[in-house]
């Protein structure tokens, strides 16, 4: 009979099937929505520890995932089971994670809290957790319509691969304000894997073309969809190029890949990013608040 936390690199199919029945559980108990990556969790790196499961009489009721996109910081966010809370449990789950963090030498733990999780804040405060930032979580409404094209010139979105890497890290650089080494490490990351697509955005006609900005969207295990890493060059901006490649792009991924639902997020405080998705059909459903804890590699 399993009991306690087991550590693991990667999920089975059915760990997976009852890790989504505790998300459920308490997501419909809590009336929030607990973020978590699902096409990440059902293609996990081989030999790395990245998902913690918390067995009671070989059930599962308490789980903590951390995603790493860099190497310099991780993700972190988890659950358990309503009837199996204030028992320490969560916090068993965070130390065991933490210890893998320390361990792989990564100074950064990064917080995911769903807003209306008081109990998750209250857990990160005690921690010792710093609240930095908040995104509005944004999902596309049924019916929402297309951009039509605008100015003299075609917009076209092609799939990229490992030959644009030297463009993408210029793009990713020019958008995000990354270090150039944090940059090709995330691009090495996200160009290959077999769940996420990177498109560039290029303005002009056949040879002619010129990329002018890039976005990425990971496709869940649900067939859902979720948008992310959406750039546009600063000298390119303001002209409605924005509103086409987020369009662009919603048909690739309902056309393509079959997306039924599509989401993404926004910082709060980028009110000309909220603008542009709000145009394109996105409304706000949530929002989580990220906490960041470094940690002490002497420990």
């Amino acid at each position: 009979m399993k009991q306690g936390i087991f550590a693991k690199a990667g999920l089975s199919p059915q760990e997976l099937k009852e890790v989504r029945d505790l998300w459920e559980t308490c997501n419909r108990h809590d009336h929030i929505e607990i973020k978590l990556n699902w096409g990440t969790l059902s293609d996990r790196p081989p030999g790395v520890t990245n998902d913690f499961l918390f067995y009671r009489d070989d059930r599962i009721v308490g789980f903590l995932a951390i995603y790493s996109f860099l190497s310099t910081e991780v993700e972190i966010s988890g659950m358990v089971h309503p009837e199996a809370r204030n028992q320490g449990i969560f916090g068993q789950l965070v130390q065991t994670a933490l210890e893998a963090c320390r361990h792989r030498r990564v100074p950064k733990a990064i917080f995911i809290n769903e807003r209306g999780s008081v109990s998750g804040k209250a857990f990160l405060t005690k921690l010792g957790a710093d609240y930095r930032f908040s995104e509005y979580v944004m999902e596309l409404q049924e019916g929402a319509e297309g951009v039509p094209q605008t100015g003299e010139e075609p917009l076209t979105l092609r799939s990229a691969d490992v030959q644009d890497t030297e463009l993408l890290v210029q793009l990713n650089m020019s958008g995000f304000q990354m270090p150039e080494a944090d940059t090709r490490e995330y691009v090495n990351q996200t160009i290959t894997g077999d769940k996420e697509r990177t498109w560039i955005a290029e303005l002009g006609h056949g040879e002619q073309k010129v990329p002018i900005g890039k976005i990425g969207a990971m496709i869940e295990t649900d067939a859902s969809g979720f948008i992310y890493g959406f750039c546009v060059l600063p000298e390119r901006r303001g002209q409605g190029y924005g509103r086409q490649i987020l369009s662009l792009t919603i048909g690739e991924l309902k056309m393509k890949h079959q997306a039924g639902l599509i989401k993404l997020e926004v910082s709060v405080e980028n009110e000309k990013a909220l603008g542009l998705y709000e145009s394109c059909g996105f409304r706000t459903k949530n929002a989580n608040d990220y906490y960041v804890l470094m940690l002490d590699q002497n420990e």
